[in-house]
């Protein structure tokens, strides 16, 4: 009779494997699912999301993935040991989509179901099976040339690649940051309508309120639609592209809608304009750059001396364009990364990203902090100056670039 000694024992045998020893969250997290198995609770999100994340009786899973998507990676952790150092295991742990429960079952209890409906077919259908297969042989030799000959035109970075390595290797949620720009609706007299409104000083819910207070008679409430700048948008596929490369599903949310708890959840990447930073702004304070909006300008403050260089760019015309672009991976605040790579105008966030991305210009950026460090710093500072004409850049230069310590 399998026992609880017997399930125990081979809950630790997971726990202490190369696949969770480097993972004590996970870990400590199978184990809870387990003992919760072991006293028949029906585990909910939200319960699960107060006892183990330790979130408040506010959590909203409609709004947090926490949960979500820390059991969709143990999920895949307990398939990669069961892959590897436990594939010879006579019981393995599930844990069933849709369910937050762990229970063990029989290695062998699938395989033999599986067995018997083939040899079933192989007895009744044994030449029309042998043809089948040889169809099927021939058509995925046709798709697999097909697909080497797409995949050489895709450029995939490897996974310990000093820039975006803590993304590439994860094993934490990755959380996409899009920025969108602040509209607030109100009631139009002259249109007999409620009309949305873009405000160039008005960025945030509390710019907003201060806005408001200066006309306590008008009804202005934020917009429920948010609007993407082309800086958001088109920096995101060269991103998606490496993450899904390194087969990684990052969650995306708009940077309005986020809160400070959330920046010590996921390995953050930040897309849009210097304007939508919104929460993230306060993570500028441990780089030496800070920005203004209007006029565009960012200061830059050298660690070593009290001398601050301005860098101006004019406002966005049709013609050509100067761009100033930050590229900020930072500590965040419980051992995860931030990356922010905002832009004033549309021009420089994409060719920023582009930049990072594509094999022979992020090399030039990696030689360029290799011979100021001898090494590329796990944390770093990027101020770019882009030039171009409306949304084609045609030179990229870098300004300044430091090594952020990690305290």
């Amino acid at each position: 009779m399998f026992n609880r000694t017997k399930n125990m024992y081979l809950l630790e045998k997971i726990i202490i494997s190369n696949e969770f020893s480097g993972s004590a969250t996970y870990a400590a997290y199978l184990k809870y699912l387990v003992e919760a198995s072991y006293r028949d609770e029906c585990l909910k999100e939200v319960s699960i999301a107060i006892e183990f994340f330790g979130k408040d009786s506010s959590f909203n899973p409609a709004e947090d993935t926490t949960v979500r998507s820390h059991t969709y990676t143990l999920r895949k952790k307990l398939q990669n040991y069961y892959y590897n150092e436990g594939k010879t295991d006579s019981y393995r742990l599930e844990i069933p989509k849709g369910h937050y429960v762990a229970k063990f079952v029989p290695a062998t209890e699938n395989l033999y179901r599986h067995k018997r409906i083939l040899n079933w077919l192989l007895k009744r259908y044994y030449l029309l099976i042998i043809l089948i297969l040889c169809g099927l042989m021939a058509a995925l030799g046709i798709y697999y040339q097909s697909l080497r000959k797409k995949l050489n035109s895709y450029h995939i970075i490897e996974k310990n690649d000093p820039i975006w390595k803590e993304y590439l290797q994860s094993e934490i949620p990755i959380l996409i940051v899009i920025g969108d720009h602040f509209f607030f609706n109100t009631y139009s007299d002259k249109y007999q309508y409620s009309i949305s409104i873009r405000h160039g000083k008005i960025n945030s819910p509390e710019e907003l309120e201060s806005f408001k207070s200066q006309y306590p008679d008008d009804t202005i409430k934020p917009a429920d639609e948010p609007y993407f700048p082309y800086h958001s948008i088109w920096s995101l596929p060269p991103i998606l592209s490496i993450l899904y490369s390194a087969d990684q599903k990052p969650i995306m949310r708009k940077s309005s809608s986020i809160s400070p708890q959330i920046l010590g959840e996921d390995n953050i990447i930040f897309l849009g304009s210097i304007k939508t930073l919104y929460i993230l702004r306060h993570t500028l304070s441990k780089s030496h750059f800070s920005f203004e909006i209007l006029p565009h300008k960012i200061t830059y403050t050298p660690p070593d001396s009290s001398e601050p260089q301005i860098f101006q760019t004019s406002l966005h015309s049709a013609g050509p364009n100067e761009d100033l672009v930050l590229a900020l991976k930072l500590p965040g605040p419980a051992n995860n990364s931030i990356f922010i790579i905002a832009s004033y105008h549309s021009l420089g966030a994409p060719e920023v990203v582009n930049y990072l991305v594509n094999k022979v210009t992020r090399t030039d950026v990696e030689q360029k902090f290799i011979a100021k460090y001898g090494k590329v710093p796990q944390y770093f500072e990027i101020l770019f100056r882009i030039t171009g004409i409306d949304k084609t850049a045609y030179n990229t230069e870098m300004l300044i670039y430091n090594e952020i310590a990690d305290n």
